[in-house]
């Protein structure tokens, strides 16, 4: 996905596709567009469609009338009507019947939509985000999903890869979800070793973001250290994930991107925080010792994020616990 192409998107009034395998992230792709897009302070709700029994479905979309069947007791407004002018998230849109599909074309096609049990047709004022870890394009082969739909979604469509595939991604999100983490556990001076850093780069990731997610909260809620090492990983990363019970070392250079130039910063990063933590997060001391200016190591540090104040502070922090002691 090009994010030149995500920005182009982010205010157009057509529906949105988002596809991928699950725990890719698109739930918060979705969230994304909405809070970067024009309508961000309107409302944003969101429907798991995967999770909705088929003959309460409809009512939970497009609303019923007093008596439109049995329990249908009082008027009830669905998702169509609820979202107002503001964004409505569909999730797993391949679980929709035939005819729930019927109805969501005549809502694209129309921008209108009917109640259970109403003869009066309302006007959809919202837009619509859509996701599914489906191949539509099979199920359409299959009889199972409509055509005409298909190809009313796939306009605006987005696909996420599995997490594991952009290791510059992967890198940024395994230090977002660290950071926030940190703050959420009142661990402010934790760290990633490189050896913690090179195994979290180099696991596949099978259930994605989601995974992802799952080990760095173990990670971070577990650690009695204000480093964390390869032991504190949650058991289950670690059977899947180490090649040596004995060392715990890893390939680096078998996971590294196949970009030439992405592969040298993915190295420049993973070294130059190696050398902070080293030399306790001093930048006289690394520049010295590596022979690099203080402005351009500065730069690289603020370039991939590295908190030399965090080590500096871990440091002292030890430091006084040694002489306390």
């Amino acid at each position: 996905m090009k994010l030149s192409f995500l920005k182009k998107i982010l205010n157009i009034e057509a529906p949105i596709l988002i596809t991928g395998p699950s725990g890719a992230g698109k739930s918060q792709l979705a969230r994304k567009i909405y809070s970067r897009s024009q309508i961000h302070k309107e409302k944003f709700l969101t429907l798991h469609l995967a999770s909705i029994k088929e003959d309460l479905l409809e009512s939970e979309l497009f609303g019923h009338r007093k008596g439109a069947f049995t329990g249908a007791i009082e008027n009830k407004n669905g998702y169509f009507k609820e979202v107002g002018t503001g964004t409505l998230f569909l999730d797993e849109i391949g679980e929709l019947s035939l005819e729930s599909q019927k109805k969501l074309l005549y809502l694209l096609e129309e921008k209108k939509y009917t109640p259970i049990g109403s003869t009066i047709a309302y006007q959809f004022e919202g837009r619509l985000i859509m996701a599914t870890n489906k191949n539509l394009k099979e199920m359409v082969g299959s009889g199972k999903f409509r055509e005409d739909l298909y190809f009313r979604l796939n306009i605006f469509q987005l696909e996420l890869e599995e997490i594991s595939k952009n290791k510059e991604n992967l890198e940024h999100q395994i230090h977002k979800l660290f950071a926030n983490f940190k703050i959420k556990y009142n661990r402010p001076i934790l760290q990633l070793s490189p050896n913690v850093l090179g195994l979290l780069m180099a696991a596949p990731w099978k259930g994605n973001y989601r995974e992802l997610k799952n080990c760095m909260e173990f990670t971070v809620a577990i650690c009695d250290k204000n480093t964390v090492e390869r032991e504190d990983l949650p058991n289950w990363f670690l059977e899947e994930n180490t090649k040596s019970e004995a060392c715990g070392e890893v390939d680096f250079i078998a996971h590294f991107p196949t970009d030439f130039n992405l592969a040298l910063e993915c190295f420049e990063s993973w070294y130059l925080k190696a050398m902070f933590i080293k030399f306790n997060g001093k930048v006289n001391e690394t520049s010295r010792i590596l022979g690099i200016s203080k402005t351009t190591l500065i730069n690289k540090a603020k370039k991939y994020q590295i908190d030399t104040l965090s080590m500096r502070a871990q440091a002292n922090h030890l430091k006084v616990f040694k002489i306390a002691a």
